[in-house]
């Protein structure tokens, strides 16, 4: 297994055969690296919004998607409604979904973020998740990304605080980067 720090994996999506996704049982792909991989990829909405919504029993399961321009996608469902303050992470879920992932994808070369650490897929102990990852993970040439994941709007508003700087030292450079604003928060979330 390796492991990669500070880099979005979104970036990289297509240099592996198959992407590991954890996510909700509430059918969200909204924040964070699970937003990214559905604007990037649009069937991943469709497929994980035909599963039922809130079904507990989607806990430690997973759906695979076959991606016409890209790689196979496994939606991990394991947790429930995200929430900033608490652990909302089911271990039992991610052993299980690790386990079959490694078994479905034996030999192929696959990625994922730090599963289930985030605050969009499970708050969990980062030393608990990365044992279960590590134990479940033997059949397959894992990489982990390790890298902090935002809302969009958090997201958008870190980028246009760096161009704050540049209204005194530069109006011009400012008024041409505005001027672009959509245009570059697109490419930031993938649209073309």
């Amino acid at each position: 297994m390796n492991i990669i720090t500070g880099k979005d994996l979104i970036w990289e999506t297509d240099k592996y055969d198959v992407i590991l996704v954890g996510t909700s049982i509430y059918n969200l792909l909204t924040q964070g690296f699970q937003s990214k991989m559905a604007v990037k990829y649009p069937e991943l909405v469709t497929a994980n919004n035909q599963t039922p919504y809130a079904d507990k029993r989607k806990l430690g399961k997973r759906i695979t998607v076959e991606l016409d321009n890209g790689p196979t996608v496994s939606l991990m469902y394991i947790c429930g409604y995200p929430h900033s303050e608490r652990v909302f992470l089911d271990y039992d879920a991610l052993d299980n979904c690790m386990g079959t992932a490694s078994a479905e994808f034996k030999g192929k070369r696959v990625a994922c973020p730090f599963l289930g650490t985030s605050r969009f897929d499970g708050n969990g102990d980062p030393g608990r998740c990365m044992d279960i990852i590590k134990h479940k993970s033997d059949k397959i040439d894992l990489t982990v990304y390790d890298f902090p994941q935002y809302n969009r709007r958090v997201e958008i508003a870190q980028v246009l605080s760096k161009w704050n700087p540049l209204k005194k030292s530069d109006p011009r450079k400012y008024a041409e980067l505005l001027s672009h604003r959509d245009e570059i928060i697109a490419k930031l979330y993938l649209k073309h």
